[in-house]
């Protein structure tokens, strides 16, 4: 199963590059990045990043493993460094995510996001990187069984377009 993870996760990025040569592969592999969080108070750190910038969005996704392969990702609605905030009490929808504590599970053991933030502190359009923090509750399709992610960070991560 790891092997088809990182093949995938290998493909997607290939996927993502733009094929006019703008990428560099320095931009690509990056290893001064690193993305990493609490999960309900254990540590948790990706891999593999894979972050993307379409249409004024950021998607963030990072591969860990805890108990086998996860994966957490993080789609942020706006472009600009800034806090991005989820509370569908107040209609603000900043931004979307979720956690899968091991891939391949079914979709019944999928987390999402339903209140926190993202903070986008550092956006760099030149050189395509991205920093920030997040911190956000998330539940399972039950809307009973929660998780809270804390002291979530990204630092200099390679996006491209």
């Amino acid at each position: 199963m790891k092997n088809i993870l990182v093949l995938l996760m290998l493909s997607v990025l290939f996927v993502q590059c733009k094929k006019d040569g703008e990428d560099s592969t320095s931009n690509l592999i990056n290893l001064t990045a690193s993305m990493s969080a609490k999960i309900d108070g254990a540590a948790w750190s990706a891999i593999t990043r894979v972050t993307t910038l379409q249409s004024g969005t950021f998607i963030i996704t990072g591969t860990g493993s805890i108990n086998g392969n996860n994966v957490m990702a993080i789609t942020v609605f706006g472009q600009t460094a800034a806090t991005y905030t989820l509370d569908p009490g107040t209609s603000q929808l900043g931004f979307a995510a979720n956690f899968t504590p091991k891939v391949g599970a079914s979709t019944d053991s999928i987390y999402t996001a339903y209140q926190g933030t993202v903070v986008l502190s550092s956006v760099d359009l030149a050189n395509k990187k991205i920093s920030g923090t997040y911190n956000f509750k998330m539940r399972l399709t039950d809307m009973v069984t929660e998780i809270n992610v804390t002291e979530g960070a990204f630092s200099n991560l390679s996006y491209t377009e």
